[in-house]
């Protein structure tokens, strides 16, 4: 088999247990049967935006990806939880790590997160190395000087998720304490890299959420603002892929972290 040539068509059905709940996802290949790098992108809350711009061009960029669905949402078991949210990511790069999937390289995993999912990246990325680096873009830093409430809620996430009611999502949002807020954590994927994407136009997570983030971030870490993108980026994600596709080009996944 010639190295264009593959044993799958390019993406297949995933699903992996967390919490004792089956979760499930896509697993986007890249051409070829070698073990390649691999991204764990992940979508917001509700997840109306599911990134797979991003999954199909790191798939014609030589990357393999995962989107995945937490507890409670797009057919994944369960009932939604916030604070499970991290443990769901951990589980995701436990499947990758297994072995069970010939054309990932458990060692070259990285976490792409955006909205509340960039908010999951930061937190499993700072507690599992299986994370080699983190990128973020429109992400929840700090989720004690966001507030949000019910009515919000209501309009916005709750009814895309599975025994989730808008009084859940305001008590579960206001105990988001120190080991759930990012800018608490983010110190510890050091020296693993980081990079950082928001938008200046982004009326739903302000970007001094992503300022924040980036001073109490250690090196190597690089912060970059699109003066009108709005929190999706939805006329701005040519922008983004290049970014995202630039800054993982560059990573030197190579070498464990901390080692001389």
């Amino acid at each position: 088999m010639s190295s264009e040539q593959s044993s799958h068509q390019g993406q297949i059905g995933v699903y992996f247990d967390s919490g004792g709940y089956r979760l499930l996802g896509t697993l986007f290949l890249a051409r070829g049967e070698a073990p390649k790098p691999t991204a764990v992108i992940l979508h917001g809350i509700p997840g109306i935006e599911k990134n797979y711009d991003l999954a199909h061009a790191l798939r014609e960029n030589g990357w393999n990806s995962l989107i995945f669905h937490y507890r409670g949402c797009w057919g994944s078991g369960g009932r939604y939880v916030l604070g499970t949210i991290p443990d769901d990511v951990r589980a995701a790069l436990d499947d990758l790590s297994s072995g069970r999937y010939p054309w990932v390289d458990p060692a070259r995993l990285v976490l792409i997160g955006h909205s509340l999912g960039g908010w999951a990246a930061v937190l499993a990325g700072a507690a599992d190395p299986h994370a080699r680096a983190v990128a973020v873009y429109g992400a929840v830093s700090d989720p004690r000087t966001l507030p949000l409430g019910a009515e919000a809620a209501a309009a916005e996430f709750t009814p895309w998720l599975h025994g989730f009611t808008p009084e859940d999502f305001q008590s579960q949002w206001g105990a988001l304490d120190a080991p759930y807020s990012p800018v608490e954590q983010v110190a510890r994927l050091a020296p693993r890299p980081l990079l950082i994407l928001h938008g200046e136009a982004d009326q739903d997570i302000p970007v001094v959420q992503a300022r924040g983030l980036f001073e109490r971030a250690g090196q190597p870490r690089e912060l970059l603002i699109h003066p009108e993108a709005n929190h999706s980026f939805t006329w701005h994600r040519a922008w983004l892929r290049s970014h995202l596709l630039d800054w993982l080009s560059q990573l030197d996944l190579t070498t464990a972290p901390g080692a001389s």
